[in-house]
């Protein structure tokens, strides 16, 4: 295997997040460019950093005394005890040594970790070369990852969320929450009825359960952003919450709880969504999916989303393997 130059990991703290945030939105993807642009971006690096349950992690990786890249590194447990670590690595496009190098160290690191029983995920960034003999070498997989789902601005069409009728009729209605909102005294109480079904769903998955109300709250500050909820009372089912992205709405999160799946209340929150991005801008929205999550993928096309790009990611259902 090649042998790499080793650089200098150092975390994020208050006083460095406004430097991940410049770097982030000159080198990532378009949506997180335009999110790290937007005031108090550096706040919400700090939050999610700093949460005790399910942190994540950013930590900047200098060599010969230059930022060459960032990882960002999510550590979970699923239901069945499993632990999992996701790794993304921020840097240039035309950095690939930069981006084999901060991976191959983060992986000899994990490698020598006491507790590293875990399932390891690399997720590649489109436009990045990847490290694809680096990652076969350490013992990675590539596997289907997530499916970007696009709906061009319409108003809602007569076929899209055909069960919301059926939610309607059962007792459900929906409420939006923005920024505007997200201060009333009773805001809190809800946005932490959100996290915890947030943690509930994804954790599931493996995908991250250390969501709060006030990661939820700080998302909200994002100017167009929203959170719309949907239940029967004060029994809440399920949330959408949705930022702009660079053509139009990124639903970044949507989940329900399976003792209300079947209900319609799924389709409710997605014809929620469609007449609010159609009503606010005539709006194209975007959301993404598990390739392997089946009820998510139906929902999303339900709601009239087709899929227009996919990508797939490095799995290592063990320790990486030592170089």
């Amino acid at each position: 295997m090649a042998v790499y130059p080793h650089g200098t990991f150092t975390p994020l703290t208050a006083e460095t997040a406004a430097t991940l945030a410049a770097f982030l939105a000159a080198h990532a993807d378009p949506d997180t460019r335009r999110m790290a642009a937007e005031p108090g971006y550096a706040d919400r690096l700090v939050i999610r950093n700093t949460r005790t349950e399910d942190p994540v992690r950013d930590e900047f990786w200098h060599l010969d005394g230059r930022l060459r890249a960032v990882l960002t590194s999510a550590r979970t447990r699923r239901h069945d005890g499993r632990g999992i670590v996701n790794l993304l690595i921020w840097c240039p496009a035309d950095d690939a040594g930069a981006l084999a190098a901060c991976l191959d160290q983060a992986l000899t690191r994990e490698a020598g970790e006491p507790d590293n029983a875990c399932d390891y995920r690399y997720n590649p960034l489109p436009g990045r070369t990847e490290p694809a003999g680096l990652l076969r070498a350490r013992g990675f997989e590539q596997r289907p990852g997530r499916l970007r789902y696009h709906r061009a601005p319409a108003p809602l069409q007569p076929d899209e969320a055909p069960h919301a009728g059926r939610a309607e009729a059962r007792g459900y209605a929906t409420r939006l929450i923005t920024a505007a909102d997200a201060d009333a005294p009773e805001t809190g109480r809800l946005l932490d009825q959100v996290a915890h079904i947030h943690n509930r769903c994804f954790g599931a998955r493996g995908n991250g359960a250390g969501m709060t109300g006030q990661v939820i709250r700080a998302n909200l500050d994002a100017p167009g952003s929203g959170l719309i909820m949907t239940g029967r009372g004060p029994d809440l089912a399920g949330y959408i919450l949705f930022t702009p992205a660079h053509d139009g709405l990124l639903g970044s999160e949507c989940a329900c709880l399976r003792r209300h799946w079947g209900s319609g209340a799924a389709d409710l929150i997605c014809r929620e969504m469609i007449t609010h991005a159609w009503t606010h801008g005539r709006q194209a929205i975007t959301a993404f999916a598990d390739a392997g999550n089946a009820a998510s993928r139906r929902m999303l096309e339900r709601a009239g989303l087709r899929v227009v790009d996919s990508f797939d990611q490095w799995v290592c259902p063990q320790a990486p393997v030592q170089p």
